[in-house]
């Protein structure tokens, strides 16, 4: 049981989240970033059809994820080897995401961009779907708050890495588009082999040796797929409740950074002519913003997983997902105008709305995670927490069935696809906070 593992040492909870940062890196690198510099290429998708390319790519690779990484998480469960349950899979699944990143730098048209990027979610879901186990395999249920906090700090710490680095070279000037995309990518390769090694060698995870199934693992186990779905949200209805509830919030946020680049090229960059100079403008905003969104979102993930000990799961996730509510109902107001000169720094009402939502997606990230550790069962914890990726990865799945939308509305009238997503934002924090209010508290009273 995990109750009986010894509590972590300090450099334990950064070795076992320390492969988080290296997906973080990636997913945050190319999601945001990458796939939309690419995308305008006229040998790719093109300019008036980037949204829309962009959304049937997300919406492919991501419910390969969706499934994927649920199922390899179960898998890991059961397996057993002297080396442990998850760290085979993490080690396998990193090395094939070294071919496919590469076949994505050299994609010589939209098809083949598409196959590599939808192996590469294969394979990268391998890897995590069966990483996720790891903290609840060794973590202490007193302690998950505060692991979750770490997992959560790694993760915006991925992000922000991603939002400076990526930026950075993207919209380096010396070189086009699509080689300094190439120069990212083979930077990605590297940081997540190195901090996969890092886990893999650091953590200890003790041999794995097959655990007897329960009887009402193996009844569920002979139950039709579509059955089991149906009578989930009967037999865990908190943790229903909880995955939809993560689907609309992360989903909203999802919606705006993922086609964030793309309204900063055709709304605030819409008088330049250049397309490579248009990207990078849109690029280096992007950055700026999403730095400033991941450094408030920092300030409070490392508070949040102790706050959700101290006064409950429940009110720190609603409060976050008001706060960052507000954020959205701002966004649709904002026309990047400044407020505040600070020095070299300009503050617009832009980063004010994206820092709100940084400061309340921080809170409810974090406490959220721990929130869905204290709902699994403990003798399926990859399989539950693989199941979060429904909300996770189905979040942007979700996101990018708008892209299409968002293309149609801008040819009726220009901007009118980007109001649209705005509002749509905000109505899926809204309803996602609502359905916090239905989970139960799970934090033991002292």
């Amino acid at each position: 049981m995990v109750t009986n593992r010894p509590s972590p040492r300090a450099f334990d909870y950064l070795s076992m989240n320390v492969y988080y940062f290296g997906i973080s890196f990636m997913w945050n690198s190319l999601g945001r970033f990458l796939l939309q510099a690419l995308m305008p290429q006229a040998h790719l998708a093109g300019h008036a059809n980037a949204e829309a390319a962009f959304g049937v790519l997300s919406f492919l690779g991501l419910l390969i994820a969706t499934i994927v990484q649920p199922l390899a998480g179960m898998f890991s469960d059961r397996f057993t080897s002297r080396w442990g349950r998850r760290r085979p899979f993490m080690f396998v699944g990193t090395l094939a995401d070294l071919v496919f990143l590469a076949a994505i730098a050299f994609a010589p048209n939209l098809a083949w961009l598409v196959v590599a990027y939808c192996l590469l979610q294969f394979s990268s879901n391998i890897a995590h779907g069966p990483y996720q186990g790891l903290l609840p395999d060794l973590v202490p249920e007193e302690k998950r708050g505060i692991a979750s906090g770490v997992k959560q700090f790694i993760d915006t710490f991925g992000l922000i890495a991603a939002a400076l680095i990526t930026a950075t070279l993207i919209a380096a000037p010396n070189s086009d588009v699509p080689t300094n995309v190439r120069t990212m990518l083979a930077l990605i390769a590297f940081v997540l082999v190195g901090t996969m090694l890092i886990n893999v060698l650091a953590v200890r995870e003790p041999p794995a040796t097959r655990a007897a199934a329960p009887a009402a693992w193996r009844t569920e186990f002979t139950r039709q797929t579509l059955r089991r779905a149906i009578h989930f949200g009967h037999a865990y209805p908190d943790f229903a409740w909880l995955i939809g509830a993560r689907l609309l919030l992360l989903g909203a946020l999802a919606l705006l950074s993922n086609y964030a680049q793309f309204y900063f090229q055709k709304v605030l960059f819409a008088e330049i002519s250049d397309l490579d100079v248009a990207i990078k403008a849109a690029v280096k905003l992007q950055g700026d913003l999403l730095t400033t969104v991941v450094m408030v979102l920092l300030a409070v993930t490392l508070a949040a997983g102790p706050l959700a000990d101290r006064f409950g799961r429940k009110p720190i996730n609603i409060l976050g997902g008001l706060i960052a509510l507000s954020g959205a109902i701002l966004l649709l107001f904002v026309r990047n105008v400044v407020w505040l000169h600070l020095g070299f720094f300009a503050l617009t009402d832009l980063l004010i709305a994206g820092g709100l939502i940084g400061a309340g997606m921080g809170l409810f990230a974090s406490a959220n995670w721990a929130w869905a550790v204290d709902l699994t069962p403990p003798d399926r914890s990859a399989h539950f927490l693989g199941l979060t990726n429904i909300a996770t990865a189905g979040a942007t799945v979700l996101s990018s069935l708008f892209g299409p939308a968002i293309s149609v509305l801008n040819a009726q009238e220009a901007g009118r696809g980007f109001t649209a997503m705005f509002l749509v934002a905000m109505a899926g924090f809204g309803i996602g906070v609502l359905m916090l209010t239905r989970v139960r508290e799970t934090r033991r009273q002292p």
